[in-house]
């Protein structure tokens, strides 16, 4: 709701992505390149996004790092509407050999939805 002092906090975090996730991270892009995104990284490969009329994703990748982190929530974001052509940024990150890319790592498939499985 607005004027909660939730909404303070997000408005803030929005405003000031920089503050929320450190200079120059890929956070901080995300959430300026797609409006009104909130996001927050975290420890191992984690990432939480949530859009202003309430969807959100979440990702973990399982062995923790965060090389597949941007582009599966990238992916992910799509996945939930978001236009993917705000997200060509983020749907790749070099693989480097040497100190030259040698690769990327990106998405190869469509995520598919989490559904809860049938009841017997």
């Amino acid at each position: 709701m607005p004027g909660t002092p939730e909404a303070r906090v997000a408005d803030a975090m929005r405003e000031h992505a920089e503050m929320a996730s450190g200079s120059g991270r890929d956070v901080a892009a995300l959430m300026r390149a797609v409006p009104g995104l909130l996001a927050k990284d975290g420890f191992e490969g984690v990432e939480v996004a949530a859009l202003p009329d309430g969807r959100a994703v979440a990702v973990k990748i399982s062995d923790g790092a965060n090389r597949a982190r941007v582009p599966v929530t990238a992916a992910a974001l799509v996945r939930a509407g978001v236009d993917p052509a705000l997200l060509t940024p983020f749907a790749g990150e070099p693989l480097l050999g040497g100190g030259e890319p040698v690769g990327s790592i990106r998405t190869v498939r469509a995520l598919d939805p989490v559904t809860e499985p049938a009841c017997a």
